[in-house]
C-alpha cells in the first residue's frame, strides 16, 4: 500500500525526493497543499483544518500510512489528528529530527523554524523530554518559507538569513533546520554560522529501512499550480517532475 507524505510544498519534495532516492522501487504519493502555503503563520485551528482535510483526502486514495513532513502540522496538532485517524498509521518528524541528538556531543543548540513551531515549544520539551543536557535556542524565520517557495533570488535569500543569524554566530555549536524546506539552504546556513546543521532526511530515511515497503509508482500532486510546481523542482532540485494537479475538499466534522 502506497505511503502518503504530507507538507505544504518544496519543504515535503524534499522528503520525497530523499526517500526516492534510499527506496527508488517503493511506493509513496506526495501531497503539495501549495494553496494553504505557508502553513507556519497560521493558527492553531486553520492547521488542523489544513490537516484534517489532507488526512480525509488520503483515506480516500485507499492510503493508511502517511508521513507528516511538516514541523508545523507535527508540533501543533498531531497528537490530535491521530485519534480522529485511527484507521491511519501517521508518524510526525520532530521525535526523528530530535532522536539524532542522542550520542550527539553538541551542547548548544539552536533550532530555526516557522514561526508556528517555534511558538509551539515543540523542540525545546522534545529535547528536554528526550534529551535533557542540551540547551535550545530558537529562531523563527518567516520569510524564508515564502521566498523559497517564490523561487526568490539566492542573494535575497542569503542576505535575510545572515541578518538574521547573525546574534547566533560564535553562540551555537550546532542547528536544527527544524522546517522541511531548511534542507535547501543548508550550506547558506553552515558557511554563515560555522557549524555544522541537522535536519530530517536522514532520520526519516532511517525510520523506514528496518522494513518492507509497498512497491509501486510514486507520485506527486499540488492543491495549486502543476507547472509552477515542476518549474519550482526543476529550479531547485534539478528534476525533471511531472506534478499533477488535485482537489483536498473540506473534510467533515470529525476534526472539530
Amino acid at each position: 500500500m502506497t505511503i502518503g507524505i504530507l507538507d505544504s510544498g518544496l519543504g515535503g519534495y524534499s522528503v520525497y525526493h530523499a526517500l526516492r532516492g534510499a527506496y527508488p522501487n517503493a511506493s509513496f504519493l506526495f501531497l503539495a497543499d501549495q494553496l494553504n502555503a505557508p502553513f507556519g503563520d497560521k493558527t492553531k485551528d486553520q492547521i488542523l483544518e489544513i490537516a484534517c482535510d489532507a488526512m480525509t483526502w488520503f483515506e480516500k486514495q485507499g492510503i493508511k500510512e502517511v508521513l507528516v513532513a511538516c514541523n508545523t502540522i507535527s508540533a501543533l496538532v498531531i497528537d490530535e489528528i491521530k485519534p480522529i485517524y485511527p484507521h491511519l498509521k501517521i508518524t510526525g518528524i520532530i521525535d526523528l529530527t530530535v532522536n539524532q541528538f542522542k550520542n550527539n556531543p553538541v551542547e548548544e543548540i539552536l533550532v530555526l523554524a516557522t514561526a508556528g513551531t517555534i511558538n509551539s515549544l515543540a523542540y525545546p520539551y522534545k529535547f528536554e523530554k528526550l534529551l535533557s543536557k542540551k540547551h535550545i535556542s530558537s529562531k523563527a524565520l518567516p520569510l524564508l518559507v515564502p521566498q523559497l517557495e517564490g523561487l526568490a533570488p539566492q542573494e535575497e535569500i542569503k542576505a535575510y538569513l545572515e541578518e538574521s543569524l547573525l546574534p547566533y554566530k560564535n553562540k551555537t555549536q550546532g542547528v536544527v533546520l527544524a522546517c522541511t524546506h531548511y534542507p535547501l539552504v543548508k550550506n547558506i546556513v553552515e558557511e554563515f554560522l560555522e557549524v555544522p546543521s541537522y535536519d530530517s532526511l536522514v532520520p526519516i530515511i532511517n525510520h523506514f529501512s528496518n522494513r518492507d515497503l509497498p512497491l509501486g509508482s510514486s507520485k506527486v500532486l499540488t492543491t495549486k499550480d502543476p507547472l509552477y510546481m515542476a518549474k519550482q523542482i526543476q529550479t531547485l532540485f534539478n528534476k525533471d517532475e511531472i506534478v499533477y494537479l488535485t482537489q483536498v475538499e473540506h473534510a467533515d466534522r470529525r476534526c472539530k
